[in-house]
């Protein structure tokens, strides 16, 4: 078959993806899927089984707790600090702001 725009248009309408999954269905499967893993006894599972279950688990969450961390939430800058030793053992203390405009120079005074 040749693509043109007649056989694009054609094409384009047909969506190989299903249709997304309805707000309601998805809090219905998450509850549900918080009852079983409340009903499950953890103790008489073996060690492959918690290890699967686990693998499971992750695969699940992590992405999902990664997008709803908040990106505007601004973590406050640290200070800190290098201390150089020369040859004869004197030390020398530099501090700064570990923030955005932190750079390596500016730590040890270059700049």
């Amino acid at each position: 078959m040749r693509f043109d725009s007649k056989s694009g248009k054609e094409a384009g309408k047909i969506s190989k993806r299903g249709t997304a999954i309805g707000v309601e269905l998805r809090g219905s499967l998450h509850e549900l899927v918080d009852k079983i893993l409340n009903d499950l006894n953890y103790e008489s599972l073996n060690a492959s089984q918690k290890i699967k279950l686990l693998d499971l688990a992750l695969k699940y969450s992590l992405p999902r707790l990664s997008i709803e961390k908040s990106i505007e939430q601004i973590e406050e800058p640290r200070k800190f600090e290098i201390t150089v030793i020369d040859d004869n053992g004197n030390s020398e203390i530099h501090s700064t702001l570990l923030d955005e405009n932190f750079t390596l120079k500016k730590a040890f005074g270059c700049e």
